[in-house]
Order: structure tokens, then sequence, then C-alpha cells
């Protein structure tokens, strides 16, 4: 009995064992194994999901979301006019738009400073002088962003690089005394020569180049169009004929409206506002070269909303956004597929000089410096 009970709980152990063993068909074949983990290791990894571009009417960004409403972009610009523009923005995008107005040298030294302390208040700079951009892109104080909305625009409207794209232009001209030109037996200028003309001596209104923006454009270009050579002869000759240099660019034309000046060179958006204005006023572009620049937009380093500020750069360089930048500050733009307001000149129509920014930039201190030997020895 005992050999017989042994044997029978042999048995009974043996299918205990047996029934605590995995079943077959939960079992996984080595071979299926090394299958399954030679298809995971071969399967491709997915590709990012391509940002979705919003399309609006006549503006898209692929950086535009619903959630960006109510989001409060700051800005930092030289001209109280933009507001019309900005608040166009908000109702197509829901996003704020603040600005704060400054001269060109006050943003750029207001950017410099919030660098060094590592808080950017503004996101974005919109209007002012292209060199003072191109400044602040060579000291690390923008982003660059090449914008889709920007392929459009030639090269010279942009920087290479992104950190800058010109939105409205300001183009210079001489505003002139039609009514003393024919008192004095003058002839209308429409060269820069014609400045040069000894009717004129003590009669040209010009502004301080190291404190406007126009005047240096027209220093800048004469120089680079002449040659250093010949552009310092020039410039003597024409700074023989200015009794002194306004301190803003905006004077020159306003002392010729006055009757104190026969010529002031100044600058504009392109408009005819000043001569419809005055009747004795007329308006000239000079027939062998207009100096010119773009009121840039860019975006400013530090920004705690950058996809943000992108937005606003697709949607003002679109047709959509400079169409209003063109009617609200009733100016030429840097787009040519849009149609300038009534009045506004057709820069097709004007020989505007070959302009570097780059080099203006660049070489404004020893152009100053040079400039300012020539005025003392007048």
């Amino acid at each position: 009995m005992k050999k017989i009970f042994a044997l029978l709980l042999c048995l009974l152990m043996a299918v205990a064992v047996l029934g605590c063993s995995p079943k077959a068909a939960d079992e996984v074949p080595a071979t299926d194994v090394a299958a399954t983990e030679a298809e995971t290791a071969e399967a491709p990894a997915e590709e990012p999901a391509a940002p979705a571009v919003y399309e609006g009417d006549n503006w898209s960004s692929a950086y535009y979301t619903e959630d960006m409403k109510g989001t409060t972009l700051n800005l930092y610009g030289v001209t109280d006019n933009v507001r019309p523009i900005l608040d166009a923005f908000e109702a197509d995008t829901g996003i704020r738009v603040e600005h704060l107005t400054m001269k060109n040298g006050e943003i750029l030294q207001r950017l410099a400073n919030e660098s060094e302390s590592g808080v950017a208040i503004a996101d974005l700079w919109f209007t002012g002088g292209a060199d003072t951009f191109i400044d602040a892109a060579q000291n690390g104080l923008l982003i660059p962003y090449k914008s889709p909305s920007g392929d459009v625009l030639d090269d010279k409207m942009k920087d290479p690089e992104g950190y800058w794209h010109g939105t409205s232009l300001t183009l210079v001209n001489w505003v002139v005394n039609k009514e003393l030109i024919e008192e004095r037996g003058l002839t209308m200028p429409t060269t820069w020569d014609d400045l040069l003309q000894e009717g004129l001596k003590g009669e040209v209104s010009m502004s301080n180049p190291a404190s406007s923006g126009t005047a240096y454009n027209v220093v800048s270009a004469i120089l680079e169009t002449k040659g250093q050579e010949e552009g310092w002869k020039y410039l003597d000759q024409l700074i023989g004929q200015v009794p002194y240099f306004t301190a803003r660019g905006s004077d020159p034309a306003n002392n010729v409206v006055a009757g104190e000046a026969i010529v002031g060179i100044n600058a504009s958006n392109g408009d005819r506002e000043l001569e419809i204005n005055n009747p004795h006023i007329a308006l000239v572009y000079p027939a062998d070269g207009t100096g010119w620049w773009p009121q840039p937009v860019a975006i400013v380093k530090g920004t705690q909303h950058e996809d943000a500020a992108k937005v606003f750069i697709d949607w003002v360089l679109s047709k959509r956004g400079m169409k209003v930048v063109a009617d609200e500050r009733y100016a030429a733009v840097a787009r040519t597929d849009i149609e300038s307001p009534e009045g506004i000149v057709d820069i097709s129509t004007l020989n505007m000089f070959v302009t570097d920014f780059q080099a203006n930039a660049k070489n404004r201190e020893g152009i100053l410096e040079e400039w300012a030997k020539h005025v003392e020895n007048k």
C-alpha cells in the first residue's frame, strides 16, 4: 500500500506542476519575438506634423493659433500714426499691440539697455531708419525671421538674413517756394547741381545729418553715387549754400513755407499734401537721384511672444497688411502688387539712388566726423 500511495502522490505532484505552467496558447515562440523586435527596429520614425497655415483675407501665417487671441505685444516706433494699423491687426487676429513712441536713437539705446539687463520689454520694432535697424541687428538686438510674406519684396527692401523688412517708404524731396523762385528770377531746381546756383546762396535749408535721418541719407547717398573725392567736393559747395543746419528733419520744409528759405531738403511718405495745402509750394524729386529708405519692422531679441510676433510680421508684409499701411500712413510702400492711395507718387517714375544701407550704417560715425570737419572749414 505504501508503494501504491507513494506512486499516487508522485502522479498528483506532477499534475500540480503542469497545472502551474503557462498554457501553450499563451506561449510566444522565440522566432516570433525576434521578428517583432526586428519590425519595431525597422519602423521609420513618424515625421513631425507641419504647422497648419492660417489663411485669412489676403494674409496667412504658419504661426497663428486661436489661443493667441488676448495676447498683448509691446512695440517701439518713431510715430504715433501706426495706431490704426495695429488696431486692424487686432481686428484680424485678436492679438493686441501696445506701442511706445520714441526717436530712433532712443529706441536703439533702450533695446541695448534691455538686452544688457536680460529683461526685454518690447516684442516688436516698427518704423524708423533702416540704418538703426542694421545697427541693432549687428549688435544682437533683433531676431532674424524670413517671413514668406516678404518673399515678394525686392532685395533692396529687406535684410538678406531676415533681421528686418521694409514696409512704407520715406522719400527725399525738395520743398521749393515758387513765389520766391519767380521773384528772384531763379531756375526751378531739378538736379542736385541746381542747388548750387548763385541765387540760392544762403537760401537752402538743410538739417544736421548727425540728428536727422533725412540729412544723413542725403550725405551718404551723394558720397555713394559720386564717390568719396567728388562727393565731398559737391558737399563742400552745398554746405556753402546753407546758412545753418537745423536740428530736425521737418524744419527745412517749415522754413520754406514761412518764406525763410527758398529750397528745403525734406522727406515725406510720397504724398503731395504740403503743396496742396500751400499753393506757393512745389515738391520736387531730383531727376538725377532721389534719396529714400524703408520704414522697417523687426522682432526684438528676448521677446516672450516670438510666435505672435512672427504673426505680426507675416500680417504686415502681406497684401492685406501692406494695403492697411499704405492707406493709414498715406504712403508709398515696399510691395508693388497693391494699389497705392490716390495722390501718392509712383516710385517707378522716380530715379531712386542705389543705396547700400549696410555700408551707410557701418560708416556712419566716420562720415559724420568728416562732415563736421567740412562744416567747420566752410
